[in-house]
């Protein structure tokens, strides 16, 4: 019988067995082994994002049930999805490789292109106020981020719906109230639909506030 280890990941509580949290364990440390080029400062960041979504990931793998103990196979799954920050293999670890579609872009040192480019991913897509593009509320900016469209368009039809139709203003004041602001790394990449690995998450993480 194996033995189970309670562990404090993200805020939450959850029960792993030895090999699960050496695995895990194991992951940790090759992660911040990349980040040692960061301050000390933005690599906690990094890590305590990291964890989050990880034990995002842990709970919709055990169905929210916290009596459900969490074994190597949920671990190893959910750390080669995730990889290393630089979009490289993770050193020495079983189930750790990454294909080259994962790995495409692993070049790019200057952080996510935050403008329109035409082809950003529909992976989990959701609506956010985007923080880093807004002029008042992000809400043209996010709308923009979510549909593929020029924000420059967007704030264009918000224009007009307000001088021919008077309900431009209404329609950005509800927008502002019920859709939420992108303040995570892992939101920021869902509202441009793409897959919140730790590379997504890492290159997103100077632009949080």
């Amino acid at each position: 019988m194996k033995k189970v280890v309670n562990a404090s990941i993200g805020g939450r509580s959850f029960s792993l067995d030895e090999d699960a949290y050496a695995r895990l364990s194991s992951y940790f440390d090759h992660f911040k082994s990349r980040l040692s080029k960061d301050s000390q400062s933005a690599g906690d960041e990094v890590m305590s994002d990291l964890e989050n979504r990880i034990a995002e990931l842990f709970d919709q793998a055990i169905g929210g049930a916290a009596y459900r103990v969490i074994d190597f196979d949920i671990v190893n799954r959910v750390v080669c999805q995730l990889g290393m920050p630089d979009g490289s293999p993770e050193p020495d670890s079983p189930g750790a490789s990454r294909t080259q579609d994962n790995q495409q872009g692993t070049g790019n040192t200057q952080g996510p292109d935050l403008s329109y480019s035409g082809d950003k991913g529909n992976a989990g897509k959701r609506l956010y106020r985007d923080p880093d593009n807004k002029t008042i509320g992000g809400v043209c900016s996010g709308l923009g981020a979510f549909l593929n469209i020029d924000v420059t368009i967007v704030r264009i039809i918000i224009l007009l719906a307000l001088l021919l139709w008077g309900s431009g203003l209404l329609v950005y004041l509800v927008l502002w109230i019920v859709v939420p602001l992108a303040k995570t790394p892992a939101q920021k990449c869902e509202m441009r639909g793409l897959e919140p690995t730790a590379e997504n998450m890492a290159k997103f993480r100077e632009y949080t506030k």
